[in-house]
């Protein structure tokens, strides 16, 4: 009887023996394909990081890399489960180096709050109440509706023609304005606090940058207004990404080193910009400032880092979530800001996603001043 149950456990034991080598070679394929990705994600993630610390000059074509860091830092997430499930604590112990280096750079695209799970009601007329839009023309209907609706206290526009907007006219009575008919930019500053003085940005090309010195009670408030050279991405390259056209298309190569070439050119180009908007606020004689705009650039940027240096994003002091601004590139991109000085409290920031006025959305922020002598 020993020996027909003895039998049986050795049976079984063969049977598993052959059942686990049967799966061996596709989970050894599996490994090394995961493997290879996770050497790839490393390397991306890596570039990533450095990206904002070296010119768009010296990194070339890499400087494009940033645009995926979302997708990239999911992936890292995904390896780092694939070898728990494995597990294998090697691999496992390599991938979570990654991931926990990319959450560095997290804060940037996502910030998680806790404490805020209800609507918060502002007195308004004790805000500054700012909104930055890339209008794409102005023209779409009901664009001057929703503005007059959402009643900024400063209005950012970019992307404006103000030779096919006469309907904008509308806020003309309520705002003051950097546009006077003779010097017209693409960007304009509207203003329900008088503006004192207002200007090019020194050294930007034309069409690319405007500001305004505004009197909010006792103190002087600078305001810029960005908008950094365009990736020049046509609509046809984003069909052709999102819609997977690469995968068809006999001539994908061609495209998509046209795509990157165009994007890593216009980011240098950015570059210079964006030096020059740095030595202009360093020039500011004030203290409030608040830049806004579409910098074109995602927050993992050369071009970012060296605007917002010594300056607060407002959505990293009061937002929530995962907060993209472009409508486009399956809704990844934040290329849109505000970003304040340290005199201001950021009391809010909310992305509209349901206004599809633009391939851009209005990002609304309120703001205090604060002053030395407020209560801490």
């Amino acid at each position: 009887m020993a020996d027909i149950y003895q039998s049986s456990i050795s049976s079984k034991q063969t049977r598993r023996k052959k059942s686990s080598r049967g799966r061996e070679p596709w989970l050894t394929i599996a490994d090394a394909i995961v493997g290879i990705v996770m050497l790839i994600l490393a390397f991306a993630t890596a570039v990533c990081l450095i990206n904002p610390h070296i010119a768009p000059e010296r990194m070339g074509i890499l400087s494009v890399v940033a645009l995926a860091a979302p997708v990239i830092y999911l992936l890292d997430i995904a390896v780092m489960l694939y070898w728990v499930v494995r597990g294998r604590w090697r691999m496992l112990f390599g991938s979570a180096i990654v991931a926990i280096a990319a959450t560095t750079a997290l804060g940037k695209y996502c910030r998680v709050d806790l404490t805020r799970d209800y609507p918060t009601t502002y007195n308004e007329r004790k805000c500054i109440k700012v909104m930055t839009y890339n209008v794409a023309n102005g023209t779409a209907p009901g664009i001057v509706e929703y503005v007059k609706e959402h009643n900024p206290s400063i209005l950012c526009l970019q992307e404006f023609l103000f030779d096919y907007n006469d309907n904008w006219d509308v806020l003309g009575d309520k705002y003051s304005t950097t546009a006077d008919g003779f010097h017209d930019f693409s960007c304009e500053i509207m203003s329900r606090y008088p503006i004192i003085r207002h200007g090019e940005v020194d050294s930007i090309r034309r069409f690319n940058g405007v500001w305004a010195d505004v009197r909010i009670d006792e103190d002087t408030v600078r305001i810029i207004n960005l908008h950094l050279q365009s990736t020049y991405i046509r609509a046809q390259d984003t069909q052709f990404i999102e819609e997977y056209g690469y995968l068809r298309d006999s001539n994908r190569t061609g495209r998509l080193r046209s795509i990157l070439e165009r994007l890593a050119d216009n980011n240098t180009k950015r570059a210079r910009q964006a030096r020059h908007v740095r030595e202009f606020i360093e020039r500011t004689p004030y203290r409030n400032i608040i830049v806004c705009g579409d910098f074109n650039d995602v927050p993992l940027s050369y071009n970012y880092r060296h605007i917002a240096h010594s300056l607060n994003n407002a959505f990293a002091e009061a937002g929530s979530g995962y907060s993209y601004t472009f409508n486009g590139f399956y809704r990844l991109l934040t290329i849109d800001y505000v970003l304040v000085s340290e005199p201001f409290e950021v009391l809010s920031y909310d992305v509209d996603h349901t206004a599809e006025y633009s391939d851009h959305y209005p990002i609304t922020t309120r703001l205090k001043i604060k002053h030395d002598n407020d209560k801490k």
